[in-house]
């Protein structure tokens, strides 16, 4: 029996190895060449965003798990799976500080671009407009009143559902959070399929509501924002934008790139901590799969996600110095230098491949506010 996983999910893989013992066959694929063929002995597949797990890729294999290892499942048909009684388990989750630092950073720099520094807190009484309020929402909101920073949330699922909101943050219409905000940002599932439909939400008329000097925040998936209507409120208008994410990925709107403050090749979550995050995860679910369904013991080296996650250093965060903060994560994280990359990559003969490349090489990042 065949388990399949991503060559870019790290230590995944390591911490499997005895369960070869038990008549399991590790083997890595690299992800957008994955094909059907691959599969005929494949009982488990473990994948990234970049493969598109659907009928086509599944139909007639021997596949009863499936599992991502990103916390963003919009590249999985979960209505096949379901329907062909496949187990789907994803890593909903794993990188939200990750996500949340690179908001935290991106604020800071906007300050600085801003001329804000002067002060020693410039995020200080600066409103954050929050749309999504699943894993990483709560962490952005957490570490922006660490800030100081008023916080406002749009979040009419979860509010519809019973969920409730922290105590220090605000619940408010999307409406009157992109007018009243200073900074905003989203984190929620691409959909198209629900009365809360996200695809495209920000469009001319969502974007024509944000402030002058406004910062909009783009980290969550490719395809809610209309791009065109960004670029043209960029060029129209004195907002600022951050963009992680993109709509026809690998493939990027060059244009946009070029107006951002940062454009980085999506790796918001990109930590090394994330990814670690996102691998144990997967073990803990094949884990499960193998016992409840397979009936097998798989044996996990859980010491190899210890030993990967072991502090190199520590670095004492104070969100009253917001200077300090900024010059700690553009050591650690250095997204000004990821977008010089990306911008780089635009000009090369094959500007897919290289930002495929960009995520496939993306030097180790630690983590610094935990």
């Amino acid at each position: 029996m065949d388990i399949l996983i991503d060559e870019h999910i790290p230590f995944l893989a390591e911490s499997l190895q005895k369960s070869e013992e038990q008549g399991f066959h590790l083997k890595r694929f690299q992800g957008r060449t994955l094909t059907r063929d691959a599969l005929d002995n494949c009982i488990a597949l473990c994948v990234r965003s970049t493969t598109r797990v659907n009928a086509a890729l599944l139909q007639g294999s021997p596949v009863r798990f499936v599992g991502t290892a990103t916390s963003g499942s919009e590249h999985i048909d979960a209505d096949f799976l379901r329907e062909a009684g496949i187990l789907f388990r994803d890593a909903r989750g794993c990188n939200a500080n990750s996500v949340a630092e690179y908001v935290v950073f991106s604020m800071l720099l906007w300050a600085e671009q801003r001329g804000l520094m002067t002060e020693k807190q410039p995020l200080r009484g600066k409103t954050l407009g929050l749309i999504g309020y699943g894993h990483i929402g709560k962490r952005v909101a957490a570490l922006a009143l660490n800030l100081g920073m008023r916080v406002l949330v749009s979040d009419p699922p979860l509010l519809q559902s019973g969920g409730l909101l922290g105590r220090w943050v605000q619940n408010t219409s999307l409406d009157n959070l992109l007018s009243e905000a200073n900074v905003v940002t989203n984190h929620v599932p691409y959909t198209t399929q629900t009365k809360h439909a996200t695809a495209g939400m920000f469009d001319d008329k969502a974007l024509a509501q944000l402030r002058k000097k406004t910062l909009f925040i783009h980290a969550s998936r490719g395809g809610i924002v209309a791009e065109s209507a960004l670029l043209k409120i960029l060029e129209e208008r004195d907002i600022t934008a951050v963009v992680d994410v993109w709509q026809d990925e690998p493939l990027i709107n060059s244009t946009l790139a070029k107006h951002c403050l940062l454009a980085t090749p999506h790796i918001a979550g990109y930590s090394f901590e994330g990814k670690i995050h996102g691998s144990m995860i997967m073990a803990r679910e094949l884990e499960r799969f193998a016992s409840n369904i397979l009936g097998k013991s798989l044996m996990i080296d859980w010491s190899v996600f210890e030993q990967a996650l072991a502090p190199e250093n520590h670095i004492a965060i104070d969100f009253a110095d917001h200077h300090l903060l900024l010059e700690q994560l553009r050591v650690s994280r250095n997204l000004e230098s990821d977008t010089a990359l990306l911008r780089a990559s635009l000009n090369d003969h094959d500007p897919a491949e290289a930002f495929d490349r960009l995520r496939k090489t993306y030097p180790k990042k630690r983590e610094i506010i935990l």
